[in-house]
């Protein structure tokens, strides 16, 4: 039977895994996306993406990621969170994006 803090250590190695892999999908997607066609159907690629690299598009991404992702400091990412178009999850702390809407919000300003 496995104590506590043995289960506390296998959960947050689980869930640094998961931000390692959420942070390796993002750059998958960004190397999928032609920055030069006019004529993207987003929803249509956002779900294969989705489905081709098995993304939980519920995930929360943090200020931290946002920064790594997109090359920026956190106080930068920060700023970019009080942008009034930029979808944050404003209640929480820290603060937060879902994955599916900072995906949107990126590709949205992509193209």
């Amino acid at each position: 039977m496995m104590n506590i803090e043995d289960k506390e250590k296998i959960i947050n190695e689980n869930l640094e895994n998961s931000k390692e892999q959420l942070i390796k999908n993002i750059d998958l997607l960004n190397n999928s996306i032609n920055k030069n066609s006019n004529e993207i159907d987003m929803n249509k690629l956002i779900v294969l993406l989705i489905e081709k690299f098995n993304i939980n598009p519920f995930t929360n991404m943090k200020v931290k990621d946002v920064a790594t992702d997109l090359g920026m400091n956190q106080n930068n990412a920060n700023d970019l969170f009080r942008r009034k178009d930029f979808p944050a999850i404003t209640f929480t702390k820290p603060k937060q994006i879902c994955w599916l809407s900072y995906l949107l919000w990126k590709m949205e300003r992509r193209v």
